[in-house]
């Protein structure tokens, strides 16, 4: 793996130019309205989907296709499909269905509610058609394999309904709602959220830039803090934003303010979830909290994420020099950890002679994916929820001189559920995992293999029997870190279903 790493954009920009599903007369400005938002992300790594160049139904078939392969190419990153009408979402949407099954929700933000049939539509249009299409009920070849049920469905600031659309809404039970709150007592007990965007939802007193404008729509604001609502509790599965139609230079700047924020808050949900978690499942013997920067001592431990400072998104000078002293009354170096969408942290550390150091990447998987993919390894490994007999494992496998210390400082102080795995062969430790669950979660920490027992598929053996806990723990989703140049832990983890969410490194103090 490339020491460059960090500098790697976690998300995929898919900037598609569609035209075809609209019924606006001005709907051939929606190309430049598709290259205008993508030109707002530009640290993403950007994809043009090539759109065809007639109309009808042939034509969005194929943008379906070509999106599909765009969204196969960004390799699981988390993607932002920008349009283009709210055609472009079909693929977006379906993908997401199929990777997170019944778990996921989807927030339609949305003058209007896009459930129109091929037989109710007034207009004809596709654009009217998308939701009701991912629900099962559209043209036969755009109806996605695995349809969205209706209780998967929550209407964000939709305020115009055709009378066919109110009924099948109302019959189907989809709330529509137009507040933070209501909007995540609305997706209820969901695991992750594919969030929609259509900029009409926006009230045409402060955004014009659409083709089909209706009063009485939400502020940027307004929007904004129901987007982050959402980031805070759930795993943002994806976002879409659609149907600018450019008009005005004041829209584009309303735009350059609030597509990033946007972008920044879905693609750091699973950041925050997950870096939360791991702060639990690692605890660190004194915490203390200063000026919105999380200060972490452990004594006769040697490990960064132990004796390490975690900053909020931005960091003032002031802040950093509290933080310096704090480490350096209790004579330790000055290590603060740097996950993705810091860069206002990182550079202001950067410009403090703070060296880059041990770049991490944030691997993800379902559970079930893991169970699946080790169905014949797991056998060998035994699990307990009790670390005594598992301790000595550890620090024979561990092999730093802080082993004993750890063992005695963090892992013997996990709260949390925590699984530890240990394979043993000849009577001697071979293999081990410890597995920490915390609601719908599990993280594999202290993975490790004696060097005589590798390529023995026993790294694969730990990992399932850890997933298998998990999955009885309630957790759906795993995590776990590896060191950016850790090749054959990057295989193992790849070849069991786990992608790369985001990453994270240190930065210490000269």
């Amino acid at each position: 793996m490339d020491n460059d790493e960090p500098t790697r954009p976690d998300t995929t920009v898919i900037e598609v130019p569609q035209w075809q599903g609209s019924s606006s007369a001005t709907a051939h400005r929606l190309r430049a309205g598709a290259r205008l938002l993508a030109d707002l992300l530009p640290t993403a790594d950007r994809m043009s989907v090539d759109v065809a160049d007639g109309a009808g139904a042939t034509a969005l078939t194929g943008n379906a296709l070509r999106i599909r392969a765009a969204l196969e190419r960004s390799g699981g990153r988390f993607a932002v499909t920008l349009g283009g009408d709210c055609g472009v979402e079909l693929e977006p949407i379906a993908a997401a269905a199929r990777r997170y099954g019944d778990r996921l929700a989807v927030v339609w933000f949305d003058a209007h509610g896009d459930l129109n049939t091929p037989a109710s539509s007034p207009s004809g249009a596709f654009h009217g058609m998308v939701l009701r299409t991912l629900l099962g009920d559209g043209p036969a070849d755009l109806v996605p394999d695995r349809p969205l049920k209706p209780g998967q469905v929550v209407l964000a600031g939709v305020r115009d309904l055709d009378p066919a659309e109110h009924e099948y809404a109302t019959a189907a039970g989809i709330p529509v709602v137009g507040d933070p709150e209501a909007l995540v007592e609305a997706v209820g007990d969901a695991s992750a959220v594919y969030v929609h965007i259509d900029l009409d939802v926006l009230d045409p007193s402060v955004f014009r830039s659409v083709g089909s404008p209706a009063p009485g729509g939400l502020t940027p604001d307004r929007l904004l803090a129901m987007v982050r609502a959402l980031a805070r509790r759930f795993e943002m599965a994806g976002l879409g934003i659609t149907e600018y139609e450019p008009a005005r230079p004041e829209d584009q700047d309303l735009l350059a303010d609030l597509v990033g924020p946007i972008a920044d808050a879905c693609r750091s949900s699973v950041v925050d979830l997950v870096e939360r978690r791991a702060r639990a499942a690692w605890p660190a013997e004194f915490v203390e909290e200063r000026a919105g920067w999380l200060l972490r001592h452990t004594s006769d431990v040697r490990r960064r994420r132990s004796n390490s400072a975690v900053p909020p998104p931005t960091g003032a000078e002031p802040a950093v020099r509290d933080v310096e002293r704090f480490y350096r009354e209790r004579s330790r170096p000055v290590i603060v950890q740097i996950p993705t969408g810091f860069e206002n942290v990182d550079a202001l550390l950067e410009h403090r002679g703070y060296r880059l150091e041990a770049p991490v990447a944030v691997l993800t998987a379902f559970t079930e994916d893991v169970v699946a993919a080790t169905e014949d390894a797991a056998a060998r490994v035994r699990i307990g929820e009790s670390p005594e007999a598992w301790l000595p494992v550890f620090t024979e496998l561990d092999g730093h001189a802080d082993s004993v210390a750890v063992g005695r400082q963090v892992i013997s102080r996990i709260a949390t559920p925590a699984g530890f795995a240990a394979a043993v062969q000849d009577g001697r430790p071979a293999g081990m995992g410890l597995f920490v669950a915390d609601t719908g979660w599990a993280g594999a920490f202290c993975m490790a293999v004696h060097p005589e027992r590798r390529r023995q598929g026993l790294g694969a053996a730990v990992l399932g029997a850890g997933a298998r806990w998990a999955a009885r723990q309630g957790a759906h989703r795993m995590y776990l870190q590896v060191e950016m140049d850790n090749d054959a832990a990057w295989r193992l983890y790849e070849k069991v279903g786990f992608t790369r969410s985001y990453g994270y490194h240190y930065r210490i103090a000269p």
